[in-house]
């Protein structure tokens, strides 16, 4: 620790001969910018309790006569924390050298009031009552206690199959609820394919009604002359051995040393 970061004990009680020479600070303000800074308490309210009037001169109680019934005294208080100090409070920017953006005319509160808590601590909160699904599985099978039937494969199959057989039910029940919608003149809900299913007259119609657009379907069949492609995988074993059993005579190969005997290039005009 810097000793000049230490209030001198003798000095505080006027006791110091050292002077100068003291290695401890004779600033008396350090100890206050040491101390930490209250966010429960608003320090203007404590700079108006330190100034009492027996400090005051004729200036002073102008002053003071003029904020409290003059025009400045008209300001509206309220009980409203600022938004500029909870922000820097959230943020961890408050401190001592911290001022507010309104400046001393700001008329909210600079302090939080008993039992509020910040949003940064509440989520410090929220992660110490979460728990991993493990001990949440754990924690609800301890509370099912032990009359509970036990799963085994039998018991599985037992319950996979009464379950299959419900929404069996189930479908065949919703499936007679349409059908009587239906028939009812109700189609709401009701899709296509059940409709036809409900009234097997519907797909067999040939009347066209007035108005009613024609579609003429047909089956595609390949035209005269069209020529026909055959697709296969490549092999390259296959292609090989398909291209050692060609062929060869009238097929014209070059040779491999064809580019030797040609003229090098020639340099100003004159054969190399």
């Amino acid at each position: 620790t810097d000793p000049k970061s230490v209030v001198c004990a003798f000095f505080k009680q006027g006791q110091c001969t050292k002077g100068d020479k003291c290695k401890f600070s004779h600033d008396l303000t350090i100890e206050r910018k040491a101390e930490k800074r209250s966010l429960y308490c608003d320090m203007r309210d404590d700079d108006k309790e330190a100034d009492t009037m027996d400090k005051w001169d004729d200036d002073k109680l102008k002053e003071v006569v003029e904020k409290k019934h003059g025009m400045g005294g008209n300001r509206p208080t309220t009980d409203i924390i600022c938004k500029y100090f909870l922000e820097a409070v959230e943020k961890s920017k408050y401190g001592w050298f911290w001022e507010c953006p309104s400046g001393q005319k700001c008329i909210y509160r600079h302090a939080l009031p008993p039992g509020f808590v910040l949003k940064k601590d509440k989520k410090k909160d929220d992660k110490k009552d979460e728990i991993s699904l493990e001990d949440l599985i754990e924690r609800e099978r301890a509370n099912l206690g032990p009359n509970q039937t036990r799963i085994t494969l039998e018991t599985f199959l037992a319950w996979k199959k009464r379950k299959l057989q419900e929404k069996k039910d189930k479908a065949i029940k919703d499936e007679e609820k349409k059908r009587s919608d239906y028939k009812a003149g109700r189609q709401v809900g009701i899709s296509g394919r059940e409709m036809f299913s409900f009234n097997p007259e519907l797909a067999t119609g040939d009347g066209i009604d007035d108005g009613d657009e024609a579609i003429d379907s047909y089956q595609f069949q390949d035209e005269e002359g069209s020529e026909s492609f055959e697709y296969r995988e490549l092999d390259m074993d296959q292609l090989a051995a398909e291209a050692s059993e060609l062929d060869t005579a009238g097929i014209t190969i070059a040779q491999a040393d064809r580019l030797k005997g040609s003229a090098a290039p020639e340099t100003n005009g004159e054969a190399a």
